[in-house]
């Protein structure tokens, strides 16, 4: 019997882990509510402009309220074994590791030195 449990252990894990894509992201404004740390909500955002709200388009593009500007988004796989979310305006170009928690909550951490302290919780509104 144990031997049948651990193929079905498996795939429920399997299950669980939220993979995030573009289509995720669309839809509300994005707020950066917390700081983000070892998978949790922790202390104030620190990930300015996206901390003060995004808007994800259908388009590749993503509205930075901060700049009042449209920058160009993309994901893809990092080196590190997640996912980063890149963006690209006109002057900037910002990378995160970005985990999944729910379909309205993210986590967002700088993926090289340049932003290796910035971190933000962000909460679809």
């Amino acid at each position: 019997m144990k031997y049948y449990l651990i193929p079905l252990f498996l795939l429920f894990l399997i299950g669980c882990s939220e993979t995030i894509n573009e289509e995720d992201l669309i839809d509300g404004t994005w707020i950066g509510t917390a700081g983000y740390k070892d998978g949790k909500p922790e202390g104030e955002p620190y990930c300015t402009p996206i901390d003060e709200g995004i808007i994800f388009k259908d388009d590749g593009y993503v509205y930075i309220e901060a700049y009042d500007e449209d920058f160009e988004y993309w994901l893809k796989k990092s080196k590190h074994g997640g996912m980063t979310l890149n963006f690209r305006g006109e002057h900037h170009y910002l990378s995160y590791i970005v985990d999944k928690i729910n379909d309205n909550e993210i986590g967002l951490v700088g993926e090289d030195d340049y932003q290796k302290d910035e971190s933000c919780y962000l909460e679809r509104k």
